[in-house]
């Protein structure tokens, strides 16, 4: 993928549109060109232009909908636009945002095109069913083209050369969780802690289940079958009392129904009379029900020819009244036109009135006036006098003020005289001041390095950091080895503790399982006691039957011990049962708590023995990698510490000794390089720019001197001007105002005003004349039509009077027969009135003969009741009442009550042992399969879970270390063949990086030896090849470093540039964002972000 061009508009601070086009010459030339910049002036907003071209968001900032803060503030409108090549195809994709007039933002526009405009994607997202499978977002298509998330993209296009120069530095146990950030391999430690955790959760529901199997308690055989044979004698017991029930059942039902046929007949007997007297009510009803129909049909025969009269009468005023109301109406009308008629007429007389008073005035005014009309013809010679008057007298004030800034003018420029004379001095003491600042910083440097040679000093320091890492490396891994002895120790202690607390355990569980047996025994036995006591107790009614010498119906035996009242007590024994469970409930749960326990240790006992088999591999680890370090150390400091003595205190004091020569060499180096820049700014900057500062001063002296001339002689060529132009004016002037004075006016204005009146004064005299005589037309028609009107107002007053006579006699007549009531209503009512005669007289009729139904009905069932009365009553099934029947039968039902409670509580248990049974299998099912799910992530665990996740993510991470060095390697390799990456073999550090210097006898060292020059190649060379990583098989050609470089001397800067310059062979074009302008100096091709004021900047491309 390589950058071709870059549009983008009110990015961040980078105000206005601006355009890059990595296609000139002047960046594929070198292949390396710089971003500078202030800090904070924006120069990082380039690679968010091109990450919302691409991608629409940026590393640093969500755009939402509503929310884009990437738009510099107090704009309306961004976007950005990105032209790219993949594999030979040119690509332009683009990303835009507006706001509203409101102030809030519209939607974001994206498209993808190819290289001939043809949009390929500019969907933001897609609702519902794709049409074919083909259509995409803009997201899923950059991805497809690029080959690259997000996420990749930016590891790619900007390097994290940073990020492992970090790496380089960082400490052990920092190394790992920094790899992690910049290789993206988070997952792994995921991945880790989930698997660690699944197998936790699958063990707690093992042992769930395991405890949950314990709970369950199922009946022997024995037990079922003794269960079995009670219900089945209860059964039998409780048959003989329902036979006795169903009869006592029908004696009480017998006594019901001779009541029920006492109470009915009763009833009916007496409902008799009443149904006579309502007879003889109905009946009187019924004849005034007749009387009322009779009366009804009279009315309506004596009003119907009435209504027929009224009817016509109806018809004829319907027919007037319309004819009627259409004569008051046009009279409305006529009197309306004649009332507006007369308006106009009277306002016609005032027009005309007030006409010809105007045009009277108008008339006397322009025989007053007749000198103005004379302006018609020579008022602009006048005007045009007035207007080169004017135009002299704006020459002679414009020619005043140049001369009043020519007298400002030659103010400052004296002052700028006096001023140029005095920096002049100021500069030249100054530079004589400089020039002897330099001699003494010169004497101070020799003094400083006391004639040794910087670099002398510089290798110093580079040993003593040598020596002192060393020394912190033996520091760590003796105070671990310490560390870990103690543990190794510990975890013997507690190895040889749970062994003892195990043995114990599994003594006390023996003792408590025997007594377990023992106690379920003498349970089984009281429960055999008790159920043949309850056994006993139900067979208590047939015994009061029992009679010494006769024998038993049920067992045949002629002995009755029981009969005589000796019935054995059940309370005493349920008790003791009682206290026997619960006593087994306590000693089942002691048991489960020590095998839970004995469980717990045996785990524990195998974790402290891996972790102290782990501890003892690493401890050996430790002492050889000591041994190994200790001779290093020997030859950087001969004699210094043996193994055999107190190792940690003398490596403490030797990395004070160190410190301290460290932080003398560094002050030394630190105040020399102070003073060399110093002596470099004032000999190479400071002493050549006062001298060009004075050159510039004494330059802009003699300027100011004759600018100084010159002026005063403009002065004096501008004043003599202004005199004679003054003379001329003022004579033109005196003929202008004598003309006006002939017309008795002061100026033009007032001139003109008198023109203007007098054309305006004619203008009106004519329309007034014209309106006149239009006044007089309208006054003589307005007459004509006022006397027409009269004459229709007249003859409809006359039809009028006769229409209204004939609706008068109309109307009289209805009243005098109807009154103002309605026809069709009168009628409808005496309708009604023989309707609802008619339906009462029915309705009344109607219960009259129910009436008579009913008392014969009843007569028919009183002699039907009596009848089975008295055959029921011979049945006599019983002489017992009903209360002592009722008294018996509640007591024979709470027999069957019980009964049936105790074979419900036995068939209950049975059932409760059948679902325990079921249950049972289930959960050994259960057992089985979750066996099988834990065994699995049981070995799993072991392979890569861990609590904290590192099992598995620094075993992934070495791989992905190794991978990273390979790639690394050749990106090295071609810009520099001196240096190879080498991961350490330390397997107790998998991220400890060696380098192998092939020019120095293939001398391999550590990462912390290397220089800041070597480190930067390094780190250079691991963010490029992190960058291959992260593209995969996409060839990337642009890329981007931000920063890095301001730790780095001259030199060391030099050899990094040029290592970045070599990448150009493969067509490359690196990017370096800075804000050190050194870089300007070293880099030929540069983007300078430049402030503009208001928290604005703007871009500059140049070359050196």
């Amino acid at each position: 993928m390589k950058i071709l061009n870059l549009k983008f508009k009110n990015i961040n601070s980078l105000s206005g549109e601006n355009e890059i086009d990595f296609t000139l010459p002047l960046f594929t030339h070198e292949g390396l060109f710089a971003i500078t910049g202030k800090t904070g002036a924006g120069k990082s907003s380039i690679l968010d232009a091109i990450s919302l071209a691409l991608y629409g968001k940026t590393p640093r900032v969500e755009i939402t909908g509503t929310e884009n803060a990437v738009m510099t503030r107090g704009e309306k409108d961004c976007y950005a636009e990105i032209v790219f090549e993949v594999s030979g195809k040119k690509w332009k994709s683009s990303w835009k945002q507006e706001m509203r007039k409101t102030g809030t933002l519209k939607q974001i526009e994206r498209v993808i095109a190819d290289e001939n405009d043809l949009i390929v994607a500019d969907k933001i997202s897609i609702k519902g069913d794709r049409k074919n499978e083909d259509e995409k977002t803009v997201n899923e298509k950059i991805v497809e083209i690029l080959g690259l998330t997000f996420e990749q993209f930016t590891k790619v296009i900007l390097l994290a050369q940073g990020s492992f120069a970090a790496f380089l530095q960082a400490k052990q146990n920092e190394k790992g969780e920094l790899l992690e950030q910049i290789t993206g391999t988070e997952i792994y430690g995921i991945v880790s802690q989930k698997v660690f955790e699944k197998n936790r959760e699958e063990k707690e529901k093992l042992d769930k289940i395991n405890i949950e199997l314990g709970q369950i308690k199922i009946l022997s055989e024995e037990e079922i079958n003794n269960y079995n044979k009670e219900i089945l004698d209860i059964e039998q017991l409780k048959q003989s009392y329902e036979k006795e029930i169903h009869k006592v059942t029908d004696a009480i039902k017998w006594l019901q129904d001779i009541e029920n046929f006492q109470q009915q007949i009763s009833e009916i007997q007496n409902k008799l009379p009443v149904l006579k007297d309502k007879s003889l009510q109905i009946r009187a009803e019924y004849e005034q029900a007749e009387s009322a129909l009779e009366k009804a049909k009279n009315d309506w025969n004596i009003q119907m020819p009435i209504f027929k009269v009224v009817r016509d009468l109806d018809t004829k005023l319907t027919l007037k009244r319309p004819l009627f109301q259409s004569i008051l109406t046009s009279l409305n009308t006529l009197e309306l036109q004649k009332s507006n008629i007369t308006q106009s007429l009277l306002k016609g007389n005032e027009d005309l009135a007030k006409g010809e008073h105007l045009l009277f005035e108008k008339m006397e005014w322009v025989q007053q006036n007749t000198i103005f009309e004379e302006l018609i013809s020579i008022f602009a010679a006048i005007e045009n006098e007035s207007v080169l008057i004017q135009n002299k007298f704006i020459e002679i004030n414009k020619i005043k003020g140049e001369l009043s800034n020519i007298q400002d003018s030659l103010s400052l420029k004296k002052t700028q005289y006096i001023k140029s004379n005095q920096l002049f001095d100021t500069k030249s003491q100054e530079l004589n001041s400089k020039i002897k600042d330099l001699n003494t910083k010169k004497n101070d440097l020799q003094k400083i390095f006391k004639n040794k040679e910087f670099l002398l000093y510089q290798s110093e320091k580079e040993q003593i950091i040598a020596s002192k890492t060393l020394i912190e490396s033996l520091l760590e891994i003796e105070k671990k080895s310490a560390f870990q002895q103690a543990e190794v120790s510990k975890i013997k202690t507690l190895i040889e503790e749970f062994e003892i607390e195990e043995k114990g355990l599994l003594l006390k569980s023996s003792e408590l399982k025997n007594e377990l047996n023992h106690e379920e025994i003498r349970v089984q036995l009281l429960e055999e006691n008790i159920k043949l006591n309850q056994k006993i107790q139900l067979l208590e009614e047939h015994r009061k039957e029992l009679k010494d010498g006769d024998p038993c119906p049920l067992c045949g035996a002629l002995d009755h011990p029981f009969a005589e009242g000796n019935i054995p007590q059940i309370g005493e024994k349920e008790k003791e049962l009682q206290s026997l469970r619960s006593h087994i409930k306590e000693i089942t749960f002691n048991i489960q708590w020590i095998e839970k326990k004995l469980t717990q240790i045996g785990s524990d006992n195998r974790n402290y023995l891996t972790n102290r088999s782990k501890e003892e591999l690493t401890l050996k680890e430790n002492l050889q990698k000591l041994t190994s370090l200790y001779a290093e150390l020997h030859k950087l400091i001969p004699n210094t510490i043996s193994l055999g003595e107190n190792r940690i205190k003398l490596l403490e004091e030797l990395q004070v000794q160190k410190q301290h020569q460290l932080d003398e060499v560094i002050t030394i180096i630190h105040h020399g390089l102070e003073l060399e820049k110093t002596i470099k700014i004032l000999r190479d900057i400071e002493i050549p720019n006062l001298q060009k500062d004075k050159e510039t001063l004494e330059r802009d002296k003699n300027l100011a001197e004759t600018a100084l001339k010159m002026g005063e002689q403009e002065w004096l060529t501008k004043k003599e001007f202004l005199q004679n132009l003054e003379l001329k004016y003022q004579i033109e002037q005196q003929v202008y105002l004598k003309k006006l004075e002939k017309y008795g006016v002061q100026n033009i204005s007032e001139l003109k005003k008198c023109l203007d009146l007098w054309t305006q004064n004619k203008i009106e005299i004519d329309n007034l004349q014209q309106n006149i005589l239009e006044f007089k037309n309208n006054i003589t028609l307005y007459n004509s039509k006022l006397e027409e009107i009269n004459t229709q107002i007249k003859l409809k007053n006359g039809e009028k009077q006769i229409i209204e006579k004939e609706l008068y006699d109309l109307q009289s007549e209805r009243v005098k027969l109807l009154g103002n009531k309605s026809v069709d209503e009168e009628e409808t009512r005496l309708k009604n009135n023989i309707e609802k005669s008619e339906i009462h007289k029915v309705q009344i009729e109607n219960e009259l003969n129910e009436n008579k139904f009913e008392l014969t009905k009843y007569q028919a069932i009183i002699e039907e009741k009596s009848k089975d009365y008295l055959k029921k009553k011979q049945q006599e099934i019983t002489k017992k009442s009903k209360d002592e029947l009722q008294i018996e039968l509640e007591e024979k039902r709470g027999v069957i009550n019980e009964l049936s409670q105790k074979i419900g509580g036995y068939n209950q248990l049975l059932r409760s042992n059948e679902e325990n049974q079921k249950n049972s299998e289930k959960k050994l099912k259960e057992k089985f399969q979750q066996q099988q799910i834990f065994n699995k992530w049981e070995k799993l665990n072991l392979l890569i879970g861990s609590s904290d996740g590192k099992k598995y993510r620094n075993f992934a991470q070495s791989l992905t270390f190794e991978h990273l060095i390979g790639i690394s390697n050749k990106q090295l390799l071609k810009m520099s063949d001196r240096y190879l990456l080498k991961r350490s073999g330390d397997s107790s550090n998998p991220f400890e990086l060696s380098v192998i210097d092939q020019f120095q006898n293939n001398e391999e060292r550590t990462a912390q030896n290397l220089s800041g020059g070597e480190k930067f190649i390094v780190s250079l060379s691991l963010a490029l090849g992190l960058a291959n990583m992260a593209s995969k098989n996409m060839r990337i050609d642009t890329m981007f470093i931000d920063e890095g470089f301001g730790t780095l001397d001259s030199d060391y800067l030099d050899v990094a540039l040029n290592a970045l310059s070599n990448l150009q062979s493969e067509g490359k074009i690196i990017g370096v964002i800075s804000h050190l302008t050194e870089l300007k100096e070293r880099i030929a091709t540069h983007i300078e972000v430049v402030p503009s004021g208001n928290g604005h900047s703007k871009i500059k491309i140049s070359t050196n």
